[in-house]
């Protein structure tokens, strides 16, 4: 799984390196420790309904898919992974995979390794890169309580089994994607159906290889989701397991 993700870079150079739009809340600033339900940043590419031009854009969502079927925010709480093996299967997620698909850039996210002396946090980034991009899908949901309500945009990042050196931290691992599968994935063109789209993501082509991430131990205090800033990524003595 991916509970927590940091994100503390400027987004112009990711408007520049995926040709999108600033179209996100222009009050979100860096985050070392960002959890669940929690704003965050996504790209998505769709048709202006006004124009019906193709416009990709940097939005920002709440970390926790809601369907248009969820009855309330609490929902979220329990849909910000998404299995990749399983999609199709699970309402929450199979609507979105034909037409609400995301990227979702992160500076690197944090896992916990169990043993003896209890789980130990890592943090694992890219080797020879800034950001990454997570495989993500998105949906727009309005409360059905609230009559005066606006559309809230929802996401969810796609984990596969853990690869590579990154399998004796945890078991899980977001699906990251280098960049032509970036493209791919955004693209409303890639897929003809959400079964094609699952078929690909399940896939090797347009993934970005576990070596290419690093994991260090960091310390305990990223465990609360109260504690922020840098001094969370500092590098720790690894712990015997």
């Amino acid at each position: 799984m991916c509970g927590r993700f940091a994100f503390f870079q400027e987004i112009e150079p990711m408007l520049d390196d995926l040709g999108a739009l600033d179209l996100a809340d222009p009050h979100l600033h860096a985050r070392y420790n960002i959890p669940p339900t929690a704003p965050i940043y996504v790209v998505t590419e769709g048709l202006e309904r006004a124009t019906g031009e193709l416009r990709r854009g940097v939005r920002t969502a709440r970390w926790g898919l809601l369907p248009r079927f969820a009855k309330d925010l609490s929902f979220s709480a329990k849909t910000f992974n998404a299995r990749r093996e399983s999609l199709v299967e699970k309402p929450s997620f199979r609507g979105s995979l034909e037409r609400y698909r995301a990227l979702v850039p992160m500076n690197g996210y944090f896992e916990w390794q169990a043993g003896t002396h209890g789980k130990v946090p890592h943090f694992i980034h890219g080797r020879d890169t800034p950001l990454l991009y997570a495989a993500g899908l998105v949906s727009w949901w309005k409360n059905p309580a609230d009559p005066e309500a606006t559309w809230l945009l929802s996401a969810t990042i796609i984990t596969k089994a853990a690869e590579g050196h990154l399998k004796h931290i945890h078991s899980r691992m977001p699906v990251f994607l280098d960049p032509n599968g970036r493209e791919t994935w955004l693209s409303l063109d890639s897929f003809s159906s959400g079964a094609e789209a699952h078929a690909w993501v399940g896939g090797t082509e347009g993934k970005l290889a576990s070596a290419a991430l690093e994991a260090y131990p960091v310390g305990r205090e990223v465990g609360s989701a109260a504690n922020e800033g840098p001094h969370l990524l500092e590098r720790q003595s690894p712990t015997p397991t």
